[in-house]
């Protein structure tokens, strides 16, 4: 190149990057519509223009030749003269080519390719470059990472893998940054197959290579059906857009405008809409999605346009649910922002360091914009990036968008609270104080104002080696199909918290939660829903810390952190998912039951614990990691509590009996055994260890017979003393907090559940949400079944019942005996007649006491999504009459079943109730008398145990859970009562400006 030219084109260049650099500023004026944008003749492109005339120029301003930035030959008279050709055939499908591969044919193809790009944009941009290789757009070292770790595959919670190998060489490495990174390694057939780690080292070089800058995916050019996935790869993968079909809008006449994967038009932007960023950020980790109020839909799950609350069209090859009352779009999406109005250039470019965690890795705070207690917005990142596209007058904010210049106010946090201030908000000031706000510790913004989250508790994880799949960095096909898309259990409501790694309380969700079903080389099954085990040893089915990308003006109400002990770590009733025995309470003892998962109703008796006497109830510890069994307690009246080791469930071995007076119930937390012991009331026992249980405390009631613990309260059926409600904190002190009267004549308590509710957005409401809840259900014998208020626990009130049964004859009586609960995601019909949604059910036993004959039974599934208004939706009459009803939740892959145990004189039950509406029979386990079930089942919505021992580990390394000191302080926070009643809908206004609206230029 002659001299003059590499002048001008060095200065060119320069140019062109503080266009480019310009990324948090505002967008300069758009220039006249009659602008000629098209590629301007000159050495160079002569040549090449002779076929691409009317191609866009890629850089307006300056200009820039085709080859200054292609390479080939401007003066070719054909295509062969002018195009570089490639040395070998190259791959039309996702891998990622190696790092030296071919460079001047990539560098034709696309000069960005981070391959090649230190080549053609170098002598301008190197720093900028070489900040972008280290950033986790390219490494994508965090998602990696944290699924190694929890699946045991990782030594410690450091990062250690990248695409290709990477370090950071100018000896600057900040607290949270990294050296170095190797290149994620291939599988190795040595390691045993029969460990979840080995297997799921298989899967990051197969599953996990498509969203990353060092390719451009799955949606190649000409592959069909890949609309929402369609980009480039290296700084093309932001800077050029591409319309969602893939389709090009450009002027050049040699694209196919029928062939997807073309960029939209051949033209650079620094003006990044929303969309490009959501080619990527979709799916397992889904700010993509959140953002824009959409999210994946359950294995099953129908959508299209004939289905109410999905999407009209496929993206990202699904239908994707979008329902303003479960999953609305975020505030800022709303309202009109788009991702690069937030984030700055070194949040997504990187800053030239290496980093392990996004939230190492990202600047941006809502601090940054929004202000503080007592102070505005620096509009300052926390790297020093000056935010100046955002202004301010007075006590205004303005921001001008990046994207398309819209202005939008910027409540400031120093305004809402300020009752001087127009943008007052009184609800906001009760919860923007120094105990939730603090420079150090205290909450994050996005804790209370993250409107939902989607939890898919426990991915499937599958390998089976007799099939071979694509090795995305190889290149070849490997022993072993991996498949990372199924999930078990589906929810839009639940809400959860921790400790982030920057000391603050910020949102979990789960991460790669995944249990493993895998295959030898024959096909033979090795691993069954095999949960994972962690370097530290403990579960790896986690939540992460996360930001949900969900925010609204609405926030969550202060019940549903601190009344709620299952946002906090400590499980709930939901999301277990059994494992391969029951342990079924009967006249003869226990009976142990191996589970047929695929065909229920072929599950038969393995063993029997013989229990002079019989058992009334049974409660089962299992192992934290596992779930499989290790120790049983039956409640066995006046026998007591027998202990047997179910270590191995077909030799079931008692071990120890507990003295007590009537044992009826026994309830399991943590270390901690909780006897409904009849007249007795209740009793306490430490079983730390089980072959030596050691009294704790006791605490006299009229008598318990049934006996539930959510957090660190227990709930007692206490037949004619009502509903019992015993604060445990101190298990040594039990104390009495309320003895609900349930109204009948007398009370007969007869069994209890327990569940806490969340709020969830509704835009037809005045609060903008629903509201929380927390509702204990009572089956009250002759009485119904009662519903009782329990969110302020010492003025616990009755708010409701229902009578399930019906009269069976002249002189016939029902009882509502006994209750399980359960929510579930509810599969709704193709054509959209029956919606798919999230419900609440009680499953019930009644007993029909007639004089002229025997007692007959009857089980019916109540819907109780509002628990205000039960519905009846299924019914199973001229059973011998039930007792007590417990529920499975079997994954038959791809489908996650709901089975009732129903006990009665004749044996257990096992009803299918999947589908509520119409419960269907399956099978009778001969067990005698039967009374009640217990269950092989990992709870994967619990973290922490009663005593605050951490269950399932965390994978970040400054993150943690909630210590047992800080649990019992949350939940014993003092709140103004909340009233449990339907909500006041909106009138038909605007509901008023939350601060947010687009303003006029």
């Amino acid at each position: 190149m002659r001299p003059a030219i590499a002048l001008l084109l060095t200065l060119a260049l320069c140019l062109l990057w503080g266009e480019l650099a310009a990324e948090d500023k505002p967008p300069k004026d758009k220039p006249p519509a009659k602008k000629d944008l098209r590629a301007k003749a000159g050495e160079g492109s002569d040549g090449c223009l002779k076929c691409h005339l009317g191609i866009e120029e890629m850089h307006p301003n300056p200009h820039l030749s085709c080859v200054d930035c292609h390479g080939g030959n401007a003066d070719g008279k054909t295509k062969d003269e002018a195009h570089v050709k490639p040395k070998q055939n190259v791959p039309n499908d996702e891998r990622t080519l190696p790092y030296d591969y071919d460079p001047a044919y990539l560098r034709f193809v696309n000069p960005s390719n981070l391959r090649v790009v230190h080549e053609a944009c170098g002598f301008c941009h190197d720093k900028q470059i070489q900040n972008l290789e280290k950033s986790l757009h390219s490494t994508t070292a965090g998602h990696l990472s944290d699924g190694l770790y929890e699946n045991g595959a990782s030594p410690n919670k450091h990062t250690f893998f990248s695409i290709f190998p990477i370090e950071d060489k100018d000896g600057d490495i900040p607290p949270n940054g990294l050296k170095s990174l190797r290149q994620i390694p291939a599988f190795s057939e040595g390691d045993p197959h029969e460990k979840v780690s080995t297997n799921f080292k298989d899967t990051p070089r197969k599953n996990c290579m498509r969203c990353h800058l060092w390719s451009r995916g799955q949606a190649v050019q000409g592959r069909l059906g890949q609309d929402g996935d369609y980009r480039s790869e290296g700084c093309a993968t932001c800077h050029v857009t591409y319309a969602d079909d893939g389709l090009s809008k450009s002027g050049d006449p040699t694209i196919d405008k029928f062939q997807p994967g073309h960029p939209l038009k051949h033209k650079m932007t620094s003006a990044i809409p929303t969309r490009t960023c959501a080619h990527c950020h979709y799916g397992d980790a889904p700010i993509g999605l959140n953002f824009r109020g959409l999210s994946q839909l359950p294995p099953g799950a129908p959508g299209g346009p004939e289905v109410t609350g999905t999407t009209s069209a496929r993206l990202n090859g699904v239908f994707y649910l979008k329902n303003p009352k479960v999953n609305p779009p975020d505030i800022h999406h709303e309202k009109g922002m788009h991702c690069i109005d937030c984030h700055t250039q070194s949040d997504v470019m990187g800053d030239g360091n290496i980093y392990g965690e996004m939230e190492h890795a990202v600047e941006i705070e809502c601090q940054t914009c929004h202000g503080t207690l007592d102070a505005y917005a620096t509009l300052t990142g926390q790297r020093g990036t000056v935010l100046s596209h955002i202004r301010r007058e007075g006590d205004k904010f303005i921001l001008k968008s990046k994207v398309d210049g819209k202005e939008h106010l910027v409540p400031q946090v120093k305004n809402v609270i300020d009752p001087k201030s127009l943008e007052y908000n009184s609800a906001a000031a009760r919860a923007m104080n120094d105990k939730h706000l603090k420079k150090e510790g205290g909450l994050e913004c996005y804790a209370c104002h993250s409107a939902w989250s989607v939890n898919f508790f426990g991915f499937h994880f599958d390998r089976n080696p007799s099939f071979t799949q694509l090795d995305l960095i190889s290149g070849e096909r490997t022993p072993g199909r991996v498949n990372t898309t199924e999930k078990v259990f589906s929810t839009w409501r639940n809400f959860y918290l921790g400790w982030g790694s920057e000391g603050m309380v910020s949102p979990y969700m789960v991460g790669f939660s995944t249990v493993c079903s895998a295959y030898d080389k024959g096909g033979k099954l090795v691993l069954d829903q095999e949960c994972p085990k962690t370097a530290a040893g403990l579960s790896g089915m986690t939540l992460v810390q996360h930001h949900l990308h969900t925010n609204r003006a609405e926030a969550r109400s202060c019940e549903e952190c601190h009344r709620n002990p299952a946002a906090l770590g400590m499980g709930s009733e939901n999301f277990r998912l059994t494992k391969e025995f029951a342990f079924c309470a009967g006249l003869r003892g226990v009976e142990v039951v191996a589970i047929d998962k695929k065909n229920v109703e072929k599950s038969l008796p393995a063993a029997t614990l013989v229990i002079r006497g019989g058992a009334r109830s049974v409660a089962v510890e299992n192992d934290p990691v596992t779930a499989h069994a290790q120790y049983l307690f039956a409640a066995c009246g006046a026998n007591g509590v027998v202990v047997a080791d179910v270590r191995n469930p077909v030799f079931p071995k008692e071990v120890a009996r507990i003295a007590t007076t009537d044992a009826r119930d026994v309830c399991l937390v943590g270390k901690h055994l909780v006897v409904a012991d009849g007249a007795e009331g209740l009793k306490l026992f430490d079983v730390s260890d089980p072959k030596g249980a050691k009294p704790e405390g006791s605490l006299d009631t009229e008598e318990a017979r049934r006996v539930k613990v959510l957090g660190f309260t227990a709930y007692v059926a206490d037949g004619p003393g009502g509903l019992a409600i015993v604060d445990l904190t101190d298990p040594a002190n039990p104390q009495t907090m309320a003895a609900v009267k349930l109204g009948g004549e007398p009370d007969d308590a007869q069994d209890v559940v327990v569940n806490f509710e969340d709020s969830t957005p509704d835009p037809e409401l005045d609060a903008g949400r629903t509201t929380a809840r927390k509702i204990a259900y009572v089956a009250a014998g002759k009485g119904g079944l009662r519903i009782v208020d329990v969110m302020e626990p010492r003025k616990a009130k009755v708010v409701g019942q229902f009578d399930p049964g019906r009269r069976g004859g002249q002189g016939a009586e029902t009882s509502v005996d006994g209750i399980a609960f359960r929510s579930v995601f509810d599969i709704g019909t193709e054509g959209g007649k029956v919606p798919s949604e999230e419900n609440d059910y009680l499953y019930v036993t009644l007993t029909v006491q007639r004089t002229d004959a025997n007692p007959l039974g009857a089980f019916v599934v109540l819907k109780v999504t509002d628990p205000l208004a039960p519905e009846l939706v299924g019914r199973m009459q001229n059973q011998p009459f039930c007792t007590w009803v417990d529920v499975a939740s079997i994954y038959q892959v791809p489908i996650l079943a709901y089975v009732a145990f129903v006990s009665n004189p004749r044996g257990t039950i096992t009803i299918d109730v999947t589908k509520a509406a119409t419960p269907v029979a399956l099978s009778r386990i001969a067990v005698s008398g039967g009374h009640g079930t217990a269950f092989e089942e990992m709870p994967l919505d619990r973290l922490l145990d009663f005593d605050g021992r951490q269950l399932k580990d965390v994978s970040h390394a400054d993150a943690r859970l909630f210590t047992r000191e800080e649990l019992v302080r949350l939940l014993s926070v003092p709140l103004e009562t909340v009233e449990t009643k339907s909500p006041k809908k909106r009138d038909n206004d605007d509901g008023g400006s939350d601060g947010m609206d687009g303003m006029k230029k």
